[in-house]
């Protein structure tokens, strides 16, 4: 008797490498796509999706991507990560992952699942806003460009963020599934 298992024929053809939490990543990440062009005023170039990042440790690469990458004056000047479920278990990988994807540190950080959000000082770490007014409008964001400061890690801590980025990627906890 050969035993059928339902999610093979998934698993087989219908589902890509892009599946669970990813799934539920791209959904949430085109509301948020859509809720920056249609109610926050950015515009397409500003937008940069699905930034990869290649996270080298030691023998083993973790293919890694920001969700949203804001782009102006051209600096990036935030990264948002999307996921579901708890934004919380979110914020210290996007930090990490908004402190290593660039030559400087992308000085904010936003973790949203669609229904909640927190804006983040990438640089300190520290919540400067929570809910979802925390998306910043395009408005909102030119008027803080000034304030921002484009960083580079410091050298003594890039093996630090790696290696909490690794360990979230190990335990599945970024949101994405590979």
């Amino acid at each position: 008797m050969t035993e059928f298992c339902p999610g093979e024929t998934l698993k087989s053809g219908l589902v890509t490498p892009s599946t669970c939490e990813t799934v539920k990543e791209e959904v949430i990440r085109e509301i948020i796509v859509q809720l920056l062009l249609n109610e926050k005023g950015y515009q397409d170039a500003d937008l940069m999706l699905e930034v990869p990042y290649a996270l080298e440790m030691g023998p083993e690469t973790f293919h890694l991507q920001a969700s949203i990458l804001i782009q102006l004056e051209g600096k990036k000047v935030m990264l948002i990560k999307c996921g579901a479920g708890s934004i919380m278990a979110r914020e210290r990988a996007a930090l990490a992952l908004a402190r290593l994807i660039t030559d400087y540190q992308i000085p904010l950080t936003i973790v949203t699942n669609s229904e909640d959000a927190t804006l983040l000082n990438t640089i300190s770490g520290e919540t400067l806003e929570c809910g979802m007014p925390a998306i910043l409008s395009k408005a909102a964001l030119l008027n803080r460009l000034q304030d921002l400061s484009y960083l580079p890690l410091p050298e003594k801590r890039v093996k630090m963020e790696k290696q909490i980025l690794s360990a979230f990627e190990a335990l599945g906890l970024h949101g994405e599934c590979h």
